[in-house]
């Protein structure tokens, strides 16, 4: 069973291992605000989702991993349904996202209802495209082989 948790400090080397996008004094930074969710198989972490507010009001989720041998079985999709929850009980009523156009994440946020909303064009990079989802607030997202804490 998968458990999913707000990161603490002792998940640290974890994240410091894995995510190489993010300074090891911001990502310590961002632990402590409770911006980040550890997906965990039998006390083992296996994915993590970091966030940040767009526009200081608009929950914006920057980064979404999986360890790559435990792809293919609903932890991600487990992972945004949680943010979502905690975003809708925090009073949020839409959610953001991007990915670079020559990605395929971009199919897996659309399966899960999220909308095109901009791009953002950068020379020599690939178009950043903007995905936004409305949150709904009457539907019960819950997963019964997730335990969240």
């Amino acid at each position: 069973m998968v458990n999913i948790h707000v990161a603490a400090q002792t998940d640290l080397p974890f994240l410091r291992e894995h995510d190489s996008h993010v300074a090891a004094e911001e990502l310590a930074s961002v632990v402590q605000r409770g911006r980040i969710l550890i997906a965990e198989d039998n006390g083992n972490p296996i994915g993590w989702l970091r966030w940040g507010l767009f526009w200081d009001e608009i929950p914006f989720m920057n980064m979404l991993t999986v360890l790559s041998s435990n792809r293919g079985q609903g932890i991600g999709r487990a992972l945004v349904t949680d943010w979502e929850k905690r975003m809708s009980r925090a009073g949020h009523s839409q959610v953001l996202t991007s990915t670079l156009a020559d990605e395929s994440a971009q199919n897996f946020y659309r399966a899960m209802g999220y909308t095109d909303a901009g791009v953002l064009l950068l020379p020599g990079e690939s178009s950043e495209i903007f995905l936004r989802r409305d949150l709904d607030t009457t539907t019960d997202l819950t997963d019964p082989h997730i335990t969240h804490e």
